[in-house]
């Protein structure tokens, strides 16, 4: 039987917050936090914004096919980036990854501030996709190697739950600025500029994130990496049994890897393990965005005119409760993520979702037969019910799940083929949907009820559960054939290693004899 971490002595504090090599590296986890809370401040950004009236005044009041190019163009430079920052990352380490978002969405946050056309305001949304691109793919890959193995599973699963913070900080300033003394500009540019917030401080606070232990150790850095496992997994205790165990672990997954030559984007296509976790990456990525959220996330303002809300103080009110209401669910949900575990916590959220988005449906179908403004109000609650559901499981969930059930090589490719699969069905839906609003209204939610059907039976085949699993264990549930290969093969070598190591020390014993028989 394999030996777990939670087996093993470890040089720290039984509570997190009480020691010191895990509350630094937790505030190393909170800054890459702010990568993600970037993605969640522009997408209830762009929300607020087509709620103010000085916003519609400045870009001629878009709608449809002008609408969906300007929330698409944050999306569509990231379906041919996601490739380059994955290789980027894995060639040349997690941090550059960093720097590089940081900077494009400072960039685009400034222009986005002084813009003054609909193209200037295109291109800010254009430097800001690839920044954010650039900061999630690495934030992705980065949170569960920093991690301490105890926490990991709450790591990774709060990282998408920060998309929430930016969305509730952008949906009330949005809000606010309904209010802005007079008819200026500034009441949607100090909400542009304020963007920039984010990633200000993920470019400083990237300084002092360590890099990624596996990626030094496939790097041929081992000291580095056992170094940095020291000093945030046991204070700095080089031969702490954990620390030891993960160092074991991780170079017998580089090996592995190295061997396999499992580097490659084909990689995925070359096992049944690697195909199935790409069709799982796929289902994922896909369902993030195509089981009706994007309607309400991004066009909620639309979604609401189908039953009579309209005035900009109602929609921005309804933008920043949904907000907060999301964020507190996907906390719980993150929360509950070890207890209940992966699978369970994905399909009550899909068959929720579901059961939510058919009263959505009749609510917005009987309001727009009889017109009664109860029956469009009620349809509010359902919204609220449908993305709480959503947040207890697509918001936390697939950040953490993905890079886990990937080996060390995939791992980057991983969350940038999630993000891929999210660009590309975000993208579909930027222009599709505000089309199909304006075509055939509340009938438009038809679609995503067969959708989430659809999804229901995926998730089932599909989803297995990692719960309880250090990273290197989680990696394989999806080969399990593979697993027993590689633990075999890694007791080979280590054997082997134990072997030549004793044949050494015989050999310096008998040279040690023979010179003080000599000496005799």
């Amino acid at each position: 039987m394999a030996t777990k971490f939670s087996d093993l002595p470890n040089n720290t504090n039984a509570k997190w917050w009480k020691d010191p090599g895990m509350r630094i590296g937790f505030v190393h986890i909170f800054t890459l936090y702010t990568a993600v809370y970037s993605l969640g401040y522009d997408g209830s950004l762009l929300n607020g914004l087509q709620a103010l009236t000085e916003w519609n005044h400045d870009f001629g009041k878009p709608t449809g096919t002008k609408l969906g190019l300007i929330a698409a163009s944050y999306y569509l430079p990231k379906i041919p980036l996601t490739f380059v920052i994955a290789w980027m990352v894995d060639r040349y380490g997690r941090k550059i990854g960093l720097y590089m978002g940081a900077l494009f969405m400072l960039a685009g946050a400034l222009l986005g501030g002084f813009c003054h056309s609909v193209a200037q305001l295109v291109g800010s949304r254009v430097l800001l996709g690839v920044g954010t691109a650039a900061a999630q793919v690495t934030a992705a890959a980065l949170v569960p190697e920093l991690a301490h193995p105890r926490i990991r599973h709450y790591a990774g699963g709060f990282l998408n739950t920060t998309y929430y913070i930016g969305s509730i900080f952008a949906a009330w300033l949005t809000f606010a600025m309904v209010y802005y003394p007079g008819s200026s500009s500034w009441s949607w540019r100090v909400p542009n500029l304020i963007q920039g917030f984010g990633p200000l401080l993920l470019g400083l606070g990237a300084w002092f994130i360590p890099q990624s232990p596996r990626w030094l150790v496939k790097k041929g850095r081992a000291d580095e990496a056992h170094q940095i496992l020291a000093t945030y997994h046991a204070n700095g205790k080089m031969d702490d049994e954990l620390v030891l165990l993960e160092m074991r672990e991780i170079r017998a997954s580089v090996e592995l890897e190295k061997a396999a030559e499992s580097a490659s984007w084909l990689a995925w296509f070359q096992t049944k393990g690697n195909l199935r976790r790409f069709f799982v990456i796929i289902i994922l990525g896909t369902a993030t965005q195509w089981v009706g959220n994007g309607v309400v996330q991004y066009y909620l303002v639309p979604v609401l005119k189908t039953v009579g809300v309209t005035r900009p103080a109602q929609t921005t009110g309804v933008n920043g409760g949904l907000a907060i209401w999301n964020w507190f669910i996907s906390m719980s949900g993150a929360s509950l993520v070890e207890r209940f575990g992966r699978r369970p916590l994905f399909l009550t959220s899909i068959i929720g979702m579901f059961c939510s988005f058919v009263m959505i449906l009749g609510l917005a179908g009987g309001y727009n037969t009889n017109h009664h403004e109860s029956t469009g109000v009620a349809m509010i609650p359902f919204i609220f019910i449908f993305m709480g559901f959503y947040s207890l499981a697509l918001t936390p969930l697939p950040m953490l799940y993905v890079p886990e059930i990937c080996p060390l090589a995939l791992r980057a490719k991983a969350a940038a083929l999630l993000l891929l699969a999210q660009n590309c069905a975000q993208s579909f839906n930027q222009f599709a949907n505000p089309v199909a609003l304006n075509a055939i209204s509340w009938r438009y939610y038809a679609v995503y009820v067969a959708v989430d059907a659809i999804y229901i039976g995926l998730f089932w085949f599909m989803i297995r559960e990692t719960k309880g699993l250090t990273t290197e264990e989680a990696a394989v549930v999806y080969d399990p054939d593979h697993v027993k290969e590689a633990n075999m093969e890694a007791e080979k070598r280590m054997h082997e290693e134990a072997q030549k190591v004793a044949h050494a020390e015989l050999e310096d014993k008998k040279a040690a004899v023979f010179e003080e028989e000599f000496k005799a």
